[in-house]
């Protein structure tokens, strides 16, 4: 199966592209993922895994968390980066994640030292 198969197949699981979609917006650790995604941290690192082996993210250690982002790099990456830009706020449950995310960065709630969230285009997000 060619790496652009496994791709689609790997964005082909609603969970995996929850976890995409969030990445989109910010580096997390897996504490954070699972806060927004009501998920158990287990379930959360077994696809994080599964999109690592596969290079659509990254991760590296921040203190005692290891923290994910996107990796997807190259023409491919950023065709992908572009579509899902345009094609995942169209969803009401990827915009209900985002919008979990964005509650819990003003709560204060994340643990990820790697967010920080751009104020003004959360609330140009919310209008």
């Amino acid at each position: 199966m060619s790496h652009l198969s496994r791709l689609f197949k790997a964005l082909a699981d609603p969970n995996r592209l929850r976890i995409v979609n969030i990445l989109s917006e910010n580096a997390l650790c897996v504490c954070d993922l699972q806060s927004v995604l009501n998920l158990s941290q287990p379930f959360v690192s077994r696809h994080l895994a599964y999109l690592r082996n596969l290079g659509v993210v990254r991760d590296r250690r921040d203190g005692p968390r290891v923290c994910y982002s996107l990796a997807l790099e190259g023409q491919l990456g950023l065709a992908l980066r572009s579509f899902l830009g345009e094609a995942l706020p169209l969803s009401p449950n990827l915009r209900a994640d985002l919008d979990r995310l964005d509650e819990l960065a003003k709560a204060g709630s994340l643990k990820s030292r790697a967010f920080e969230p751009d104020w003004d285009e959360l609330s140009s997000r919310a209008a």
